[in-house]
């Protein structure tokens, strides 16, 4: 007589692995850190007498410019993750390449504002926000782009583009949503104000 033996852990759920659970339980607590800098931004405005602080002076126009820029790299990604889904090794290194030098042109507009805005982060409760807010989002956008690159090599190396297929796919979801999360900040910073 042969006994059964029942898995401890069941199987997960076919076309769901591990690695995909992990990036969204990721993604959704990055989520919530930025809900948490949102939060004190709308909180801080609404208790101060004037918001933004006496002397700041935001460009804008530039920055509007370069929201489109980080936002058209979203559609090259999209790019990217097609070619990556037809096995069009060569193809995909186009539009991660494009996705990189646009999301790169961002960060250098980043870095270049904070070189030249007229406040620091300890001037004003604003200026603590904004270079917060700000700031935590370049971090985001620098950790994507090394991840973009380091995407990029695996797809040069690699014999199937099918064995980076969950490390494309979690690297293509952060991307997304460090351009949603920018928009939101963008629309907060530079529209709202």
């Amino acid at each position: 007589m042969e006994a059964t033996v029942t898995p401890a852990v069941s199987a997960s759920a076919p076309g769901r692995t591990t690695g995909q659970f992990g990036v969204v339980v990721f993604l959704a607590s990055d989520i919530m850190l930025f809900a948490a800098f949102f939060a004190a931004y709308f909180l801080l405005r609404s208790t101060a007498d004037q918001w933004p602080a006496e002397g700041v002076e935001l460009d804008t126009v530039r920055d509007g410019f370069f929201t489109l820029v980080l936002v058209s790299s979203s559609f090259t990604m999209i790019a990217a993750d097609r070619a990556h889904d037809r096995g069009d090794r060569r193809r995909m290194r186009h539009w991660l390449t494009a996705t990189i030098l646009l999301g790169g042109a961002f960060f250098v507009n980043q870095i270049t504002e904070y070189a030249t805005i007229d406040f620091r982060w300890d001037e004003s409760t604003y200026g603590s926000v904004f270079w917060g807010l700000t700031g935590l989002h370049a971090m985001h956008v620098l950790g994507g782009l090394t991840a973009l690159v380091l995407l990029y090599i695996r797809a040069t190396r690699t014999r199937s583009l099918d064995e980076i297929t969950p490390w494309a796919n979690g690297i293509s979801l952060f991307w997304h949503l460090v351009d949603v999360i920018w928009v939101c900040v963008f629309v907060t910073i530079f529209v709202i104000r």
